[in-house]
């Protein structure tokens, strides 16, 4: 069978043009009764024998890698056959290679990798399988393999080549300033974990340089809207940085974790006058200032991360067009791991949302601005107009409030002084029984003066039922559906929203 035109094909043989295999002959690896003929060689005539054809394993088309911890990789796929011309029975087992250098795509490049060492038994063709391997760092990126063998030790082709991408990790925690004279110190501690909240091996002890590498630190002359300069690094053992600055000098400061992946985002910022923080956006034009008497969950004397929270602040650059210039949400973390949606701020805090123009033109996170902007808040069931003030020098419009959630910067009307209407109201029904669900009414109204704003409630006869109190937001009002401490009867009652004249009336129903 050395003939020029002779060749083997699949179990197939092949002489010239033609091709003749026996009817009953199958492509597995049984032993089975083969005629071979040819017309091309003169010496050689039909002959007859046992041959035993055994096919490869089938190919895994479909491998998968995701980081499950700081030290281990899922990996899945699809078993496949034993044999590839076919469904057959489980391959007897699998090899898995790994390296660091770049995705493996050749069979060469296989077998230097790496092997995994496993007694993974196979699942049946057409099964999922999924593993857990350790023994390797979220801060590195490895890239992954795979081969199969059957029982007659035949290997199939190479998987399709993945990776699992090294993890950046969370911004320092506890980050903290002082200053005495010329001297602006700053303290922090390590966080807990990576930026998707895959926890570190010991979040007191990062894995150097895989978890956490180094620290740097940055400052500006303003929190927002401003340039960052790096001032210097740190190794990962060293929370302390001390900057010198002139006596009339006025900083802002935050620092952020590295590791063999890159940076972190921003810690929160700190200014080297005053007490409060400053929690930036990625497009450094979004921020949320906590003030000094707000500040104490994210503040503590405890190295454990856990013990403090952060807040973070995505943009969601697909809400944008339309009358939406910017989206951006805010959502609390205990120890940057652990999202908290019911985590409350103890005191009002400052959103203040930049806006660019080109030209007279508002642009999407790029008239007159204090009549065509403002703010608006999802509360989970629908989008609230909160308004907000605008500062036309700096181009931005704040709000005063309490509430962590999704806020949008829109173009709308605006009468540019003291406005309230039912839109305002946040809900007409009051169910007072501590479930978290309506137990109060909110009033939020448009105030771009900062008028004195007072609301009353009222029963139907007109008598005084209780005044209202601050709400959420600085430009809103509370009413806890209380007189005197005491839950007042179910029935319906008048509020009334009184500023500089203006009078706004609306009714409520408390549901006992």
């Amino acid at each position: 069978m050395t003939s020029a035109n002779f060749s083997d094909v699949s179990g197939i043989c092949g002489s010239g043009s033609g091709t003749m295999v026996s009817a009953n002959y199958e492509q597995n690896a049984n032993i089975q009764e083969l005629a071979i003929s040819t017309q091309q060689a003169a010496n050689y005539s039909q002959r007859s024998g046992k041959l035993s054809f055994s096919p490869i394993p089938a190919t895994v088309s479909d491998l998968a890698a995701v980081i499950v911890s700081s030290y281990g990789v899922r990996i899945t796929w699809t078993a496949p056959s034993s044999d590839i011309s076919r469904e057959a029975g489980p391959a007897a087992n699998y090899i898995l290679r790994y390296t660091t250098s770049g995705y493996i795509s050749t069979e060469e490049g296989f077998y230097s990798a790496s092997d995994y060492a496993q007694t993974w038994i196979p699942l049946g063709s057409g099964a999922a399988e999924s593993k857990i391997v350790e023994g390797f760092s979220a801060g590195t990126t490895y890239y992954f393999a795979l081969e199969t063998m059957n029982g007659h030790k035949l290997l199939s082709e190479l998987s399709n080549p993945v990776a699992s991408f090294a993890l950046m990790p969370l911004a320092p925690m506890n980050f903290q300033l002082s200053r005495s004279g010329n001297s602006v110190t700053l303290t922090w501690i390590p966080p807990a974990g990576y930026q998707n909240r895959i926890p570190f091996s010991n979040r007191f002890s990062p894995e150097y340089p895989y978890e956490i590498k180094e620290y740097m630190v940055y400052r500006a002359t303003a929190p927002a809207d401003a340039e960052w300069s790096h001032i210097g690094s740190v190794s990962s053992d060293t929370l302390t940085w001390t900057d010198i600055i002139g006596a009339g000098d006025y900083y802002y400061y935050h620092a952020r974790a590295v590791n063999q992946a890159g940076l972190s985002i921003p810690s929160y910022a700190r200014a080297s006058e005053g007490g409060g923080i400053y929690f930036l956006a990625p497009d450094n034009q979004s921020i949320f200032e906590v003030p000094q008497a707000g500040v104490g969950a994210f503040f503590s004397s405890s190295s454990d991360p856990m013990d403090v929270y952060n807040i973070e602040i995505s943009t969601h650059e697909e809400d944008l067009g339309g009358r939406v210039m910017k989206s951006v949400e805010f959502a609390a973390f205990r120890g940057g791991l652990q999202a908290d949606p019911s985590f409350k701020l103890s005191s009002k805090g400052t959103l203040k949302l930049f806006y660019a123009k080109s030209g007279g033109a508002i642009i999407p996170s790029g008239a007159t601005d204090t009549k065509t902007l403002s703010m608006y808040f999802n509360n989970g069931a629908r989008w609230l107009q909160m308004y907000g003030i605008v500062n036309t020098a700096e181009r931005s419009v704040k709000l005063d409030t309490t509430l962590l959630g999704r806020y949008q910067l829109r173009t709308t009307e605006r009468s540019g002084g003291f406005s309230a209407d039912k839109a305002g109201l946040t809900n007409r029904l009051i169910t007072p029984n501590g479930d978290g669900k309506n137990d109060t009414m909110v009033f939020v109204f448009d105030n771009p003066q900062e008028k004195n704003v007072k609301g009353k409630i009222y029963d139907l006869r007109g008598a005084l039922v209780a005044s209202m109190k601050p709400g959420p937001v600085g430009n809103s009002l509370l009413w806890d559906a209380k007189s005197g401490g005491q839950i007042v009867p179910g029935g319906v009652y008048i509020y009334q929203i009184e500023a500089d004249g203006t009078v706004y009336n609306g009714t409520i129903a408390v549901i006992r």
